[in-house]
């Protein structure tokens, strides 16, 4: 019985346009899709014979496309892969180094006579200072033992380093008001100190150090310790005494000062009292004194702070006899002071002549180092100057406008003694010249200049 269909719909589209192929029986194509199928009656096997056939053109562009697929998996690949490349490669360049600030800096001078470089450079990061310790031949620029490092936690007490010479040529260190160190110069290294400071002094700082500080100028070799208990101390390096802030005036001025033979030699600029000489702090005249003082050996020294007066003030006229005692040219000055710090053959350094914001600098065994300026203009006239140390002569003489070196107008000039010259710096981050006892230019630290 033949198969009776009303519609015949193409298995593969769907599609009701077929019709029979001639020359195969029971054999049907679709004109949508070409597809050729078999129709058979239930009993007989079924089978479909799906056939595609193309154009040129559809097939041109298969074949183009076969080749795009080695690319476009290439393409997949570099997309998954890239980061990882890129990684590889980040690491493989030398990043820049990270830019570092000079901190703090001076120069010491070896016993060969060589002078060699210290520099404290800072870099900042997460809120965590971060310090590198490098010491270098001046001469040749070698690189002198490892560089140190130390790292601290940046607060609102946070401190800058700070560099101090010694009467006894040692160099020291305190980093962020914290460590203690000294240099080392066998090994080119800084030592830490601090805790041979607590054990030196543990009744007084067995409870810890919270606060490191150089003493002011008045106390040479001195450091001021702050424990952790709150309590303040001059301690003396050299000679292993430790004071009590409080007390350091009273226990320096009950000395026997009399019964001391050794004397020591220093130079000031002593300040001028007076109705007539009441100025601006700033451009205060001064006059420059030199006088001795009665020291005993392993005893700490504490340096006065002397004041003049001209002979004519009415205050002195009235005085109680004893109150002044006479220094040269019309004026005079307080005995009790004198006697509380055992000083003696006080006298003016000729030219005796009024300068202003003067300041002694530095010295060594030859030469003291001063600063001045000679008119009450803050900014002019200010002069830099080397006095022999046995007699008080000027040995060499610069005002800063001859010295290009010097910035900010010397307003903050510093310099650090060596035995046979002196560095000087324009502030605390800037060196700027280091020069012989006789003035002469050993080393210019200030950037070139086209």
């Amino acid at each position: 019985m033949a198969v009776q269909i009303k519609t015949l719909v193409c298995p593969q589209c769907g599609s009701g346009r077929c019709s029979k192929v001639q020359g195969t029986p029971n054999l049907y194509a679709c004109s949508a899709c070409a597809t050729e199928f078999v129709l058979s009656d239930n009993n007989a096997p079924k089978e479909m014979r799906v056939i595609h056939s193309l154009d040129e053109a559809q097939f041109g562009s298969l074949q183009k496309l076969k080749y795009m697929w080695p690319g476009l998996i290439a393409v997949l690949a570099l997309i998954v892969l890239a980061p990882m490349i890129w990684g590889l490669i980040g690491s493989s360049i030398p990043k820049p180094v990270q830019s570092a600030q000079l901190k703090a800096s001076t120069v010491y001078e070896t016993a060969g006579g060589q002078f060699n470089v210290v520099r404290v450079l800072e870099n900042n990061a997460d809120r965590i200072d971060h310090y590198q310790l490098l010491i270098n031949s001046l001469d040749s620029g070698d690189k002198l033992g490892e560089p140190q490092q130390f790292s601290f936690q940046r607060t609102t007490l946070s401190q800058s380093p700070q560099f101090a010479h010694f009467s006894d040529g040692s160099i020291f260190l305190i980093m962020n008001g914290q460590k203690l160190l000294r240099l080392d110069p066998g090994s080119s290294q800084f030592v830490s100190l601090d805790n041979e400071l607590v054990n030196r002094h543990a009744a007084q700082l067995g409870v810890g150090v919270s606060k490191l500080e150089w003493a002011n100028s008045d106390k040479p070799d001195g450091l001021l310790v702050t424990s952790n208990s709150g309590e303040n101390y001059f301690v003396f390096w050299l000679t292993g005494e430790i004071v009590p802030q409080a007390v350091q005036h009273k226990d320096f001025a009950q000395r026997p000062f009399n019964s001391y033979t050794d004397m020591r030699q220093h130079y000031a600029f002593a300040e001028l009292d007076g109705l007539n000489e009441m100025v601006n702090a700033a451009s205060a005249p001064g006059l420059l004194i030199r006088y001795a003082q009665q020291v005993k050996p392993g005893q700490y020294q504490s340096l006065p702070s002397l004041r003049l007066q001209s002979d004519q003030e009415e205050l002195v006229k009235i005085a109680a006899s004893g109150t002044y005692v006479p220094v040269a040219d019309g004026w005079v000055t307080e005995l009790e002071p004198l006697r509380q710090s055992g000083i003696s053959q006080l006298e003016l350094v000729p030219p005796v002549q009024k300068r202003f914001r003067g300041s002694v600098l530095a010295h060594n065994a030859q030469r003291v180092l001063i600063v001045f300026n000679t008119t009450p203009v803050t900014d002019q006239g200010r002069v830099l100057q080397l006095l022999d140390q046995a007699s008080g002569k000027p040995v060499w003489s610069r005002t800063l406008d001859q010295l290009p070196q010097i910035t900010r107008s010397g307003s903050y000039l510093s310099a650090d003694a060596l035995p046979s010259g002196f560095y000087l710096r324009s502030d605390d981050m800037t060196p700027s010249l280091l020069i012989s006892n006789d003035g002469r230019l050993l080393h210019d630290f200030s950037p070139r200049r086209d």
